[in-house]
């Protein structure tokens, strides 16, 4: 199996681009992503392989397809190239073969395919039967306790069956997933937002990595912009002021390790690097892995 990291897809969503770019004036986003006619910018559903110590590692699973009327409404998913399992399938991966699923957080469009519907009548119960999944406390508990601002956000089909099945792992702060991969509170976007590293070591197969370690950003930044400017963060973040000094903390680690950062949502750079300008601003370059 080796060491490797693999970009997945669940296919592309359409957002308002108020939403995604919250109070960043429309006239500055709109240079950096151009909103189709009705004002909709797209949002890869991108998630990510790690095949580390003998394991799969999934981390996020997009939308899945579960019918959803929210979900109907909120994301305009298109699909070209098929969905998360058909990627897996590329690889010569079935549900089967994946051992551990890592949620960034729980929002619909990162933990659909966590669970699908089998039986007569139907039930949820986990899509990936050998894996144990893993979620911050927190995000867990915000997700079943929602309110008029959350519900719509969090969709309970995705994640009690996980409960139910004794499959879901709650943890409480810093964790090693595997060997060179952990997880890290990055708290702002949902108060138990986690966000996965990737420690460089000469075992990666990408050779990017045997030299810099990784930081799958999750939702601490939706576009690559939003992680270097600091003030830019979407108005769906339930903590945004809390996201800006998370941001602010691992922009200096980012640029201090010259760390790949890849992202779940950007469709231009889903790989990059932080750079600084010659005004001394921040960038993020595109990379690869």
């Amino acid at each position: 199996m080796g060491f490797s990291v693999h970009l997945l897809s669940d296919g592309i969503s359409y957002w308002d681009g108020g939403g995604a770019f919250g109070l960043v004036p429309r006239t500055k986003w709109i240079k950096i992503l151009p909103p189709d006619e009705e004002n909709r910018v797209p949002q890869a559903l991108r998630c990510v392989l790690v095949q580390a110590g003998g394991q799969n590692i999934l981390v996020d699973c997009g939308v899945g397809d579960k019918p959803n009327e929210v979900i109907a409404a909120q994301y305009d998913v298109r699909r070209p190239n098929g969905n998360l399992l058909d990627d897996l399938a590329r690889l010569g991966l079935t549900a089967a073969d994946i051992h551990t699923v890592v949620f960034t957080h729980l929002h619909g469009d990162h933990a659909g395919w966590a669970t699908r519907l089998a039986g007569d009548p139907p039930v949820c119960i986990p899509t990936f039967p050998n894996a144990r999944y893993y979620v911050q406390r927190q995000e867990y508990h915000d997700a079943t306790h929602t309110n008029e601002r959350t519900r719509n956000t969090y969709f309970p089909d995705n994640y009690v069956a996980l409960t139910e099945a004794g499959v879901l792992t709650l943890l409480d702060g810093e964790a090693e997933i595997a060997p060179q991969v952990r997880v890290a509170p990055t708290p702002g976007h949902t108060a138990g937002h986690q966000s996965v590293l990737i420690e460089a070591s000469p075992h990666w197969q990408n050779e990017a990595l045997k030299s810099a370690p990784a930081l799958i950003l999750g939702d601490m930044a939706t576009y690559m912009i939003q992680f270097a400017r600091l003030p830019w963060v979407t108005a769906y973040d339930v903590l945004p002021l809390v996201n800006i000094e998370t941001k602010r903390a691992w922009q200096a680690w980012a640029y201090s390790h010259g760390a790949l950062l890849i992202s779940p949502h950007d469709t231009q750079t889903p790989v990059g690097r932080l750079t600084k300008t010659d005004k001394g601003f921040f960038t993020v370059d595109p990379a690869t892995l």
